[in-house]
C-alpha cells in the first residue's frame, strides 16, 4: 500500500489483492464500499436491497479478482460489478426499461455537436420553488426516471465519476454516454417542471 492509505491500482497493490492480502482488501473496502453501497441503494430504491447487491458483488469480486486484467481502473471495475448485479436484480423485478439509442440525428448536427442545449433551470418552476423544495422534487423525480437515466445521473452527478470511469463501469462508448446524460437531464428537468 502506498503512504496515503488509498488504493492506487499499481502492480504491487494488485498483486496483494490477488494474493488475498487482507490489508489490501480492507483499504479497497474502506475506500469504495460506502460509495458502492450508495450507488446500489439509489439504483434499487432501498437500502436493504442495496446492501445485499453490494455484498454479493464484493464477494464475487473477491473470488474473481484474478480475472481483473487492468484494462480499466479498479474503481470502474467495482462499479461495473455492482451495476451488473443491480441490473440483474432490476430485471428480476421486471422494472428494467431500456431507452435505446434511436434517433441520434435528433440530438446532433452534421458536425457532431449537440443540436440543442438542454434547457436551463432558470424557468418558472425554479422561480416558484425555493432551493429546498426544488431539491426535494429532484430527488423524488429521480426515483421515477427509467433506470438508464437514473444510473448515469447517479454516477455523474451524485457519485462524481468522470466520463471515462462511467463508460468503463457501464461498458458504453463516450458518445453513448453523452446521449444518455443529455436525455437523462432533459427527462429529469421535464419531470420536475411537471411535478
Amino acid at each position: 500500500m502506498q503512504g496515503t492509505g488509498v488504493f492506487q491500482g499499481d502492480s504491487d497493490d494488485l498483486t496483494a489483492l490477488k494474493a488475498g492480502d487482507s490489508d489490501a482488501w480492507r483499504v479497497v473496502l474502506v475506500r469504495y464500499g460506502p460509495s458502492l453501497l450508495a450507488y446500489a441503494t439509489r439504483l434499487l430504491g432501498d437500502r436493504a436491497s442495496g446492501e445485499e447487491i453490494t455484498q454479493d458483488s464484493l464477494v464475487n469480486i473477491y473470488r474473481t479478482i484474478d480475472r481483473f486484467d487492468g484494462r480499466c481502473s479498479l474503481k470502474s471495475w467495482l462499479y461495473r460489478a455492482v451495476h451488473n448485479r443491480a441490473i440483474d436484480e432490476i430485471r428480476r423485478r421486471k422494472r428494467y426499461v431500456d431507452v435505446g439509442d434511436q434517433g441520434l440525428e435528433d440530438y446532433f448536427n452534421a458536425a457532431g455537436r449537440w443540436r440543442h442545449d438542454c434547457p436551463g433551470w432558470d424557468g418558472l418552476a425554479a422561480k416558484q420553488l425555493d432551493d429546498k423544495r426544488l431539491l426535494g422534487k429532484v430527488r423524488e423525480q429521480m426515483d421515477c426516471l427509467p433506470h438508464a437515466h437514473r444510473e448515469v445521473l447517479f454516477l455523474k452527478e451524485v457519485e462524481g465519476l468522470d466520463s471515462a470511469e462511467i463508460c468503463a463501469a457501464l461498458e458504453i462508448s463516450p458518445g453513448n454516454l453523452r446521449i444518455r446524460i443529455h436525455r437523462a437531464r432533459a427527462a429529469l428537468r421535464a419531470a420536475v417542471v411537471e411535478a
